[in-house]
């Protein structure tokens, strides 16, 4: 064996070794140091995904008997706390609007969301691009609302790097760590393989080595912390932990910028009761006029919700079709 290919070993083996002391380190933040900002949940990892339910004083009325639930899955875009941190109160309010009391499910990944809904255990998710093209082509999942962020229903997948990288593309992650979000993430794990795609390489073949984080933020902490070179991650998560909380992204530099794909929306199942379909509809559609729910939209960073187009998401049919014609597993 000459010089050249120990070298080859000898830095796999240290990327592995890195891969495995930044677990280690995710592990010990989780069980040590409690969340500094909204955006900072434990890594999901360690999380013991129950269901969780909102308290019944922000979804009833003092006195009133309890009401039926609407039952809400949020795809863990963010870390778990966050999730519902976020979404909570707005989520409790669509329910009031419709007379039922909100239940916020969670899970650690989003194909357990997607199959939750398959089976009618949830009456409406706010769910990731890729899993909603996924569930539509499974089960027929229907688009219910989308939100509209700065005037538009789009989004894009950031590829990071720590800001004192010297990395200024894509390429230049080759043979370094990488840290994906979800497996059936789009932006932050198809868009990425369909990158490696076009360059007739995959994953194991491109990076030293490369692991799950399960959400966007602990993927932009990956980065700000060097546990990983480089992420792919929601653009909509990095512009507003920027914004409210720019702790790690402070620490990070965007490389590339994907094109445009349809937002995340929010789904139903397509046998969802029609009535209750019809309402909550109504309800999201109106929501930007609702004194109440105004504010909570601007802390949400969105304007208002609109009716989604299923031809926004035929990009993202493309890639899915290539990466699996190709021979690579659904993201």
């Amino acid at each position: 064996m000459d010089d050249s290919t120990n070298a080859k070993g000898d830095a796999r083996t240290r990327a592995r070794l890195m891969a495995a002391l930044a677990g280690l380190v995710i592990l010990a933040v989780a069980m040590s140091v409690a969340p500094i900002s909204p955006w900072a949940g434990k890594p999901l990892a360690t999380v013991d995904f129950t269901d969780v339910v909102l308290d019944d004083d922000m979804s009833t009325t003092g006195g009133a008997e309890p009401r039926t639930t609407l039952r809400v899955a949020a795809g863990a875009m963010v870390s778990p706390r966050t999730t519902r941190r976020q979404w909570d109160a707005l989520l409790s309010l669509v329910a009031a609007r419709v007379d039922r009391r909100a239940v916020l499910v969670q899970r650690k990944t989003y194909a357990e969301i997607n199959d939750m809904i398959a089976r009618k255990e949830v009456d409406v998710a706010l769910v990731c691009t890729a899993p909603y093209v996924l569930g539509n082509a499974e089960f027929g999942m229907e688009l219910l609302a989308v939100p509209v962020t700065q005037g538009r229903k789009v989004y894009h997948s950031y590829i990071l790097v720590h800001r004192d990288s010297d990395a200024t593309s894509f390429d230049d992650l080759r043979g370094r760590v990488f840290a994906l979000t979800d497996p059936e993430s789009n932006t932050g794990c198809l868009v990425p393989k369909y990158m490696l795609l076009q360059r007739a390489e995959t994953a194991q073949s491109f990076f030293a080595d490369f692991f799950f984080t399960y959400s966007h933020d602990n993927a932009i902490k990956a980065v700000a912390g060097r546990m990983a070179d480089g992420a792919a991650v929601d653009s909509l998560v990095w512009e507003y932990l920027a914004e409210t909380d720019p702790v790690n992204t402070s620490q990070t530099k965007i490389i590339e910028r994907s094109p445009p794909y349809g937002i995340p929306p929010i789904v139903v199942h397509p046998d969802l009761d029609r009535d209750l379909k019809d309402r909550l509809e109504t309800v999201f559609l109106t929501l930007h006029g609702d004194v109440e729910a105004r504010e909570l939209l601007r802390s949400l960073r969105i304007d208002r919700f609109e009716e989604g187009d299923p031809e926004a998401y035929e990009s993202v049919r493309t890639m899915l079709r290539q990466v699996e014609t190709a021979g690579g597993e659904k993201p």
